[in-house]
């Protein structure tokens, strides 16, 4: 979940530019003599790491660029191309330096756009963004009219809560911070009660391999922004998720035990296992709510990988309010929950995916070669009638963590029934998805590619998808769920800012905002 760095091939333009920066400075070496001394890039790496071909035309000296069903001719030394049938003006003339084509980063952004315009069949559109003036946004839930927005502000201690109820006037009507709580304390997930009353924020109070600091979960009363009570929760928690009847909320307490001055878990060596917490409120009353804390045991579930540190991550509930779904990231584990009888009723591991990837950082972008990974979930959600649970599979672990050759983090998203049989698998549509409109992170071809971290499922006019959080690809790719064990993707929409951590449909509105962590950015997509 850390901000990337812009790789060193060229297409790392084309993917910043794409997602909204409006100037790009050349990582080129200028001694080089067979590269451009200005910002131009070489257009056929770029065209081929888009999974396209660029041929020449030296009866008209002028190159013709096909990606996909979208088709380009660039005619050197000009300032107008064709794209798709429709002259269009250049910012500047592409020229050839011994044998090789350049072009400038403003032309390849207008082919980039229609790319993403030609695969984009979501029905959706970025239509507004925000920066969060504390800089932070990780996770964001709802008020039940959808005319508020809440954000968590991690590190800051905080939460915001915004008006949104016109997207072209977004702004901040309180910041609601829990310092007074706990000095060091961190905002982890935020959501609303039912009658949209009280905000409910899970905050960590600086636990970290040595220091077993509780955590909690604050009330907030969303008229005074006043917080009006607190439970005690287990020790680092993560992820909270409210039933539809308002009656349970679901939290992973994960305490990863982590050694700030490494900057690393020590998996192996871990002593304190976290748990899964359910807080009943009585009649849907979050002011009186009953704790059950749930330990987990893995030592007879075959394939996970720490049996004696759970580490629970992302709840799901079910639309009936009897079911959640828990990712154990770490474990490649999905612990089920019954929350009528308050007890774990199965847990399953979910073994390995094997596609084919881009495992190289090597400035080419090409899916030739075979991973094998587990898929280490982070976010889950159910499908629309409960039946199936949908899985980001981001991977956590690290490369090669037991040099077996076994990758961490399936790259995809996969679909699964609630024993635990997978029901389908998007192998490397993701990535390629990604490369064929310029945003594939090359720079992380060995480690999780464009790492799948988040995806909500939502019906809306009538249409059920499955909107999933590309956060190194700074992109929301949307999937049909007509039948929710066969997706049907309809396209991307990259965000305004970078490193989606969040995504959620508003409710009551044809809406979906993502939380851009790396730059405090909330990106709003609307149906057109």
């Amino acid at each position: 979940m850390k901000k990337r760095n812009q790789w060193l091939a060229v297409l790392s333009m084309t993917a910043i530019l794409t997602a909204g920066a409006t100037s790009y400075t050349s990582t080129i070496d200028a001694a080089d003599a067979t590269k451009p001394a200005n910002d131009h890039v070489v257009l056929r790496t770029a065209i081929q790491n888009m999974q396209g071909t660029v041929t020449w035309n030296g009866s008209s000296r002028s190159v013709d660029i096909q990606i996909a069903d979208t088709k380009v001719q660039l005619p050197i030394g000009t300032s107008s191309a064709t794209i798709n049938g429709v002259k269009t003006p250049l910012d500047s003339k592409s020229y050839i330096t011994k044998g090789t084509t350049y072009v400038s980063p403003q032309t390849l952004k207008l082919i980039t756009d229609q790319l993403i315009l030609k695969q984009n069949k979501t029905g959706f559109e970025q239509t507004a963004s925000f920066q969060m003036p504390g800089g932070k946004a990780e996770i964001s839930a709802s008020t039940p009219d959808g005319q508020r927005l809440l954000v968590t502000e991690a590190d800051n201690g905080s939460i915001s809560v915004l008006d949104i109820a016109d997207l072209k006037n977004i702004n901040v009507l309180k910041t609601v911070s829990f310092q007074d709580l706990s000095a060091k304390a961190e905002v982890t997930s935020v959501t609303v009660s039912k009658d949209g009353k009280y905000g409910l924020a899970v905050i960590r109070t600086g636990d970290t391999d040595s220091e077993a600091n509780k955590g909690l979960l604050a009330i907030v009363d969303l008229t005074t922004y006043k917080t009006v009570k607190t439970y005690e929760l287990g020790i680092g928690p993560d992820s909270i998720a409210l039933s539809p009847d308002g009656l349970h909320a679901v939290i992973a307490i994960e305490d990863e035990e982590l050694n700030k001055a490494a900057d690393e878990i020590d998996y192996a060596n871990t002593k304190r296992p976290g748990s899964i917490m359910v807080v009943s409120f009585a009649g849907g009353n979050v002011l009186d709510g009953e704790i059950t804390n749930l330990p987990v045991s893995l030592d007879n579930v075959e394939g996970a990988i720490y049996p004696h540190d759970p580490q629970p991550e992302y709840v799901a509930i079910s639309p009936d309010s009897k079911t959640a779904a828990i990712t154990l990231q770490e474990n490649n584990v999905v612990a089920i929950v019954d929350l009528e009888t308050k007890k774990i009723s199965s847990i399953f591991a979910l073994g390995t995916t094997s596609h084919q990837a881009d495992l190289k950082d090597d400035g080419i972008v090409q899916f030739k070669e075979t991973i094998t990974a587990r898929y280490e979930p982070d976010g889950i959600a159910f499908s629309a009638d409960g039946k199936y649970l949908l899985t980001a599979n981001e991977g956590d672990l690290g490369k090669n963590e037991f040099e077996d050759g076994v990758k961490a983090g399936g790259r995809n998203i996969a679909v699964w029934d609630l024993q635990g049989q997978r029901m389908y698998d998007s192998q490397n549509l993701i990535d390629e998805a990604t490369a064929m409109v310029g945003l594939y992170p090359d720079d992380r071809s060995p480690n999780k590619g464009s790492e799948v971290e988040n995806l909500t499922v939502a019906t809306v006019d009538g249409t059920t998808y499955a909107a999933v959080a590309s956060e190194r690809a700074d992109a929301i790719l949307f999937f049909d769920l007509a039948d929710p064990v066969n997706p049907d993707y309809l396209g991307l929409i990259p965000t305004a800012g970078e490193s989606p951590e969040g995504i959620h449909r508003v409710n009551g509105r044809s809406l979906f905002v993502s939380a851009d962590e790396s730059t405090g950015t909330l990106s709003f997509f609307s149906k057109k």
